[in-house]
C-alpha cells in the first residue's frame, strides 16, 4: 500500500528547535532565581541558581545544572543538583528524581 491509502499525504518531520531563543529571552524568573549560560553558543547546557527567601531552605543557595539532549522534547533533560542538600527528590550524587522530568 502507498501512503496515500492511509494518509492524505506522507508524514513529514518538522525540525523543532530544542530551546527556542525567544522563550529564553522572555523568561520571567522570580527574584530568587538566576540562570547562567556559560557558553552563549550552547543553549542546551545551563545552570540555575535558586536562593529561597522563605520556607525550610530559606537563605540557602542551590545550583542545578541542566543538560538538554538532542532527543528533547521526547527525552527529558538531565538535571543535577550541584549543591549538597538533603531532599527526598535528590539522591546522594545530586541527581534530581522527579516524575515531571520523565514524560
Amino acid at each position: 500500500p502507498t501512503w496515500d491509502f492511509f494518509f492524505p499525504c506522507p508524514p513529514t518531520r518538522v525540525p523543532v528547535p530544542a530551546v527556542p531563543v525567544a522563550d529564553i529571552n522572555e523568561l520571567n524568573l522570580p527574584k530568587t532565581c538566576e540562570i547562567d549560560f556559560s557558553d552563549q553558543d550552547d543553549l542546551l547546557h545551563f545552570r540555575l541558581l535558586i536562593c529561597p527567601d522563605e520556607g525550610f531552605y530559606k537563605g540557602g543557595k542551590f545550583v542545578f545544572s541542566f543538560k538538554v539532549g538532542q532527543g528533547y522534547p521526547h527525552d527529558p533533560p538531565k538535571v543535577k543538583c550541584e549543591t549538597m542538600v538533603y531532599h527526598p527528590n535528590i539522591d546522594l550524587e545530586g541527581n534530581v528524581c522527579l516524575n515531571i522530568l520523565r514524560w
